[in-house]
């Protein structure tokens, strides 16, 4: 599922599952501008192949989780990423982390919805790049 907010009004419709891990973090009240279910898979300690990967623009924060009986959660500010790369070869956003930062695993996204979410946590104009 992808929702990208076109209008102030709209919100992106969330998995209860990714509602509740926002709200367990202290962002339910931010406004959610973008949120999408990526093809990338965590294990999240189920069985088999792991959960999918959902990519949240809360308020100016970026989110990544996965729900699960250990649930993924990374949250950081967009200003802490270096740089955002859209590699066309493997279908995937490459986030590089400022220093000091934890590691964001590639998001496997369409490339329209790749586009919209890097439009949203580009920093400056030179930090989107295509590979």
């Amino acid at each position: 599922m992808t929702f990208a907010v076109q209008d102030a009004t709209a919100t992106p419709r969330l998995s209860a599952a990714m509602r509740a891990l926002l709200e367990a973090r202290g962002l339910a009240a931010a406004p959610v501008r973008f949120a999408a279910a990526s093809a990338t898979r965590v294990d999240t300690g189920g069985w088999l192949n792991g959960e999918p990967l959902w990519v949240a623009v809360v308020g100016d924060r970026l989110v990544l989780a996965a729900a699960g009986n250990k649930p993924y959660l990374l949250d950081l500010p967009i200003s802490a990423l270096a740089q955002a790369v859209y590699n066309h070869v493997t279908g995937a956003v490459v986030f590089r982390p400022g220093p000091g930062q934890r590691d964001i695993p590639p998001l496997r996204l369409d490339p329209l919805v790749a586009r919209t979410l890097l439009a949203l946590v580009t920093v400056s104009p030179g930090t989107l790049t295509h590979a």
